[in-house]
């Protein structure tokens, strides 16, 4: 059955009151900025999340704050703001804000200074910093959720690497690719060619799934029966509201972490996070790049010319036409989707088994909190024990092994 309308919105939109952005802010860490874009006393960094705008800047300690963009006096923008003796000063009329959002000088009152700076309403947000991300919570009341510390957020920095790429289009359609293990062996057929377990994935085009929910979501494996009989097997985990915990291309312990984070109604962040536990991560094409903030390449073009597809690359052999990067691939064929796809249309099959149990636990979250429950994360949850796995296995053997069998690894 085709989603209705509504629930479509319910799950799509994110800005002012909407129910999954109130969700989103009041309940979430949200990834807002790579850390390496912030300087000590450098330009404070633009950032937009669900249809709210801000800036992020790293103070003289090292410090990072996060506060409106619009200054709470007449609006300028605090991007242009002079960053210096921890805090922005605005270039407007020289108020000066503390890196902890204290309103330490209004260069413009006359009297009762002191009083006057504790009552201007300067919005500021709790951040951490872990795994070279910057994560803000946007929410109001008692305190911030439980924090998603997973695994990669404990290695040395040659283990994992961390970039992001902007997506014209809705935040749900970059999560429910990730989660898509069937497209894996179709659509990235020209990449996975060379790419070890991953290469198995273009072999059965027809993965058959098995799904287990999760405290934290739930975690499936994708089933492919090879010709020798045995059975190539990929599992996964989606972490709500937005994270895919993705087995790697490798037969190697790590994993790809992908999550599709709203700017706004239609358009999101896509960020990629691969790391690798045993050794540090190979300097390949999947690794390699001179921006983390501009990774992996954009959709090459516009609907006016496919995209940018390359159509005498696909008449010598290159399924696609886009040999930027497996990833960009993913980001074309989403954008072609337009910004907000109108899933009352599909007509799904068993291959998109992953995809509605993902709809399912977030249509139940919003109906967890629009019947009063908290749908914050379980503070119990061990974020760092989920890892995303692959292998063969004989005919029989239950896939449930491969996460027995991965070292140090154990699910609730």
């Amino acid at each position: 059955m085709a989603m209705t309308k509504t629930d479509n919105d319910r799950l799509t939109l994110v800005e002012s009151d909407a129910p999954m952005g109130v969700i989103m802010r009041n309940h979430h860490w949200i990834p807002a900025a790579l850390s390496e874009k912030l300087i000590e006393d450098g330009a404070p960094l633009r950032v937009r999340l669900l249809g709210e705008d801000f800036v992020a800047f790293r103070a003289t300690d090292g410090r990072v704050g996060f506060f409106d963009e619009a200054c709470p006096h007449r609006g300028a923008s605090l991007a242009l703001a002079r960053n210096e003796d921890n805090a922005l000063r605005c270039l407007y009329h020289g108020w000066k804000f503390r890196v902890d959002g204290e309103v330490i000088e209004v260069a413009t009152q006359v009297e009762h200074v002191r009083e006057f700076c504790k009552s201007v309403p300067l919005r500021h947000f709790p951040v951490r910093e872990a795994g070279g991300i910057v994560w803000v919570w946007l929410g109001e009341g008692s305190g911030p959720p439980a924090f998603p510390a997973f695994e990669f957020m404990g290695l040395r920095p040659e283990h994992y690497i961390v970039h992001k790429q902007i997506g014209h289009f809705n935040w749900l359609q970059g999560v429910e690719t990730t989660m898509d293990s069937a497209h894996a062996g179709v659509l990235h057929q020209s990449h996975v060619t060379n790419m070890g377990g991953l290469s198995l994935a273009a072999k059965n085009q027809a993965p058959v799934y098995e799904i287990e929910d999760q405290s934290y979501g739930f975690r499936y494996a994708g089933i492919r029966t090879l010709d020798d009989g045995t059975r190539y097997v990929r599992v996964n985990s989606f972490v709500l509201p937005w994270f895919g915990v993705i087995a790697p291309r490798e037969f190697y312990p790590g994993s790809a972490v992908f999550f599709s984070i709203p700017i706004d109604n239609e358009h999101s962040t896509y960020w990629t996070v691969r790391y690798r536990l045993d050794a540090p991560l190979e300097k390949d094409e999947m690794t390699t790049f001179t921006d983390a903030a501009d990774w992996p390449p954009a959709v090459p073009g516009g609907p006016e010319t496919n995209w940018g597809q390359d159509r005498e690359l696909m008449r010598r052999g290159h399924f696609t036409g886009f040999p930027q990067h497996l990833t960009t691939e993913d980001l074309v064929i989403i954008t072609s989707q337009k910004p907000i796809v109108n899933r009352t249309r599909e007509f799904l099959n068993s291959g998109d088994g992953a995809l509605i149990r993902l709809r399912r636990q977030l249509l139940n979250a919003l109906a967890a909190s629009a019947g009063g429950a908290i749908p914050s994360p379980d503070d119990a949850i061990n974020y760092a024990n989920i890892r995303g796995v692959s292998g063969v296995l004989q005919a029989g053997t239950a896939w449930q092994k491969l996460c027995d069998n991965d070292e140090g690894l154990q699910r609730r």
